[in-house]
């Protein structure tokens, strides 16, 4: 997580709503991508941490053709700042 971000969410059965104070950014996210945040919100993860970590959060299997579309949107929360890679991912 970006040490500046602060979120405030909302839910609404699958979709989700994410207000950062920091950069005033509104973001509508799917349930996975919600859950891998929260899950970095408590502490870093690789990709690979959160393949072991979500389907227990979740409570269900996930299928490997999700993983793509996670890493993305990952991807994308740290081209709008909201994310930051740390030292050892690079």
């Amino acid at each position: 997580m970006h040490p500046l971000a602060a979120f405030h969410w909302r839910c609404w059965g699958e979709d989700w709503v994410l207000f950062d104070e920091g950069s005033g950014q509104t973001l509508q996210l799917d349930a996975l991508l919600a859950a891998a945040l929260t899950e970095l919100e408590q502490s870093p993860a690789t990709l690979a941490d959160l393949q072991q970590r979500l389907p227990l959060l979740l409570e269900r299997e996930l299928p490997e053709e999700v993983w793509p579309g996670l890493s993305q949107g990952l991807g994308f929360l740290a081209e709008q700042g909201l994310l930051r890679h740390s030292a050892h991912e690079a």
